[in-house]
């Protein structure tokens, strides 16, 4: 019988891609075309970054370019996680020390997997690291492949410019170095050259015109009793459902999960059903994340506020009435290069969470001057628009991608009234300092931890989030009725609240 620790972990498992089974990653993920061109880059020559937002598919296509590596048995491939809080805390050569022991421990287990006697040391310096690698890959005629993931936090950016000395300087020959960053990270250091040292690779699903199977196909895969139908309306078939969600949500794989959840029980679901979902994603999905982010952006956590107001003044202006007839809100809209200067950060932000993507990077506006072009998250656009209401022409107009897009100009009003607020001296994340009942089930954490667990963590004397991170798993199993699987839970959790 499965207890309610395990029935807990299942409902995260759909969430993130590295907290998956390996048993279950295969049936659980789809790849398009596209994923397939990208996977293929990862698994040849050459040291590659693959950018996109939180819940974008960075982390599944990096467990599927090891996963067929491993099978096809030409390379080793190294799956590592760089989700460990001593990185997060450290830089220069304290960081290069943890950096190493842990890029060690994570061979030595991939060797072991193997069944390959070769043994590599435990190394803390750059040099040993480098001279190890050449030795392994030259003793078993292999080349060596390190799929880094997590590689950056927006947060904490002062150690990114060493990560990237280490990954420009590992890279070689006989060692290919791969990574997954965030939209915008701009701290490389002085001896990375961003696109002479490495290929980066923008991952983006918004535009579902291009491939409306893709996510058709994740639906059958997680979802199969909402593939058919019969459990659906007259006026909407599976593939519109799927494709108006996907679009909703800009392409982002987190939030076609979490809407995808919401209709597990609905009996036919309707035009009408999939307005209430994005409504309600709108309030409490959406809006809940800038709360959750805000802890842990370090110095920028004061342009959280200027965030908002930046989204919501995009989206009425995307919403407000104009001259020319159309059946719905402009769902994507053209920014002068001058404005996303001046709010850079705010729009990587914004980009992260999944309220905007990036479309295309330089467009001419009618009035002058050059922009990129943002795909609206359709969740918060419905939620601003008069009627509040998802009509069948309106689905259709932003499936396809037919409708005009808004603009904003440089001398416009849009943005005029937001400020920018000064930036602090870096100081380490909040999120750590934050009581433990912040990790509550909540808007911003909706899998969070019941009140059961918070009151054990807190009878254990695990009093913020930064010592339930830095707990070592034999820690929190010496906590009274908490089993591997809880203890799976809490690391679940606290890997959401404390990174990107």
């Amino acid at each position: 019988m499965i207890g309610p620790a395990e029935e807990e972990v299942d409902s995260t498992l759909i969430l993130a891609a590295e907290e998956c089974p390996p048993n279950e990653f295969e049936a659980l993920h789809k790849f398009s075309s596209s994923d397939d061109q990208i996977i293929r880059k990862l698994v040849a020559h050459g040291p590659v970054l693959i950018r996109g937002g939180r819940g974008s598919g960075k982390s599944a296509l990096l467990i599927e370019a090891h996963r067929r590596m491993a099978e096809a048995n030409l390379v080793v491939a190294v799956y590592v996680s760089l989700r460990y809080l001593p990185l997060l805390q450290s830089d220069g050569d304290e960081y290069i020390g943890h950096f190493c022991k842990l890029l060690s421990k994570k061979i030595q287990d991939e060797l072991s997997a193997r069944n390959n006697h070769y043994t590599f040391p435990t190394v803390s310096d750059q040099a040993s690291l480098q001279e190890n690698l050449v030795a392994l890959a030259q003793s078993i005629n292999k080349r060596v492949v390190l799929l880094f993931d997590d590689a950056a936090h927006i947060g904490r950016e002062k150690p990114l410019e060493v990560f990237f000395d280490l990954f420009r300087t590992i890279s070689s020959s006989l060692v290919s170095c791969k990574a997954s960053i965030y939209p915008g990270v701009t701290k490389f250091g002085t001896r990375f050259d961003v696109y002479n040292d490495s290929t980066v690779i923008e991952i983006s699903r918004s535009d579902i015109s291009r491939d409306r199977q893709f996510f058709v196909d994740v639906l059958r895969a997680r979802y199969p009793h909402l593939a058919s139908a019969d459990r659906f309306s007259d006026r909407l078939s599976p593939e519109q459902f799927a494709n108006i969600i996907g679009r909703a949500v800009v392409g982002n794989m987190r939030g076609f999960i979490l809407a995808c959840n919401r209709f597990d029980t609905t009996v036919k679901i309707s035009i009408p059903d999939v307005n209430t979902c994005l409504l309600a994603l709108a309030t409490d999905y959406y809006w809940p994340l800038m709360d959750e982010v805000a802890p842990k952006l370090g110095v920028y956590e004061p342009l959280i506020n200027p965030a908002r107001e930046v989204m919501e003044a995009i989206v009425d202006h995307a919403v407000r009435p104009s001259h020319r007839q159309r059946t719905s809100a402009q769902d994507r809209v053209l920014v002068h290069r001058q404005l996303i200067a001046q709010f850079s950060k705010i729009f990587e932000v914004l980009e992260y969470l999944g309220f905007v993507a990036r479309r295309e990077a330089s467009r001419a506006l009618k009035s002058g001057g050059r922009g990129a072009v943002f795909a609206l998250n359709l969740c918060n656009l419905l939620d601003k628009m008069p009627s509040q209401r998802l009509t069948i022409e309106a689905m259709e107009e932003w499936i396809s991608g037919s409708g005009e897009i808004a603009e904003i100009h440089v001398s416009g009003q849009t943005f005029q009234s937001i400020s920018l607020p000064p930036l602090a001296i870096e100081q380490g994340l909040a999120i750590l300092l934050k009581p433990i009942q912040v990790l509550a089930k909540s808007p911003a954490y909706p899998y969070g931890l019941t009140p059961h667990k918070i009151s054990l963590l807190v009878e254990a004397n695990f009093l913020t989030v930064g010592q339930l991170a830095a707990a070592t798993d034999y820690d929190l199993r010496q906590i009274h009725s908490v089993g591997k699987a809880t203890v799976r839970r809490m690391r679940d959790v606290v890997f959401q609240a404390v990174w990107m």
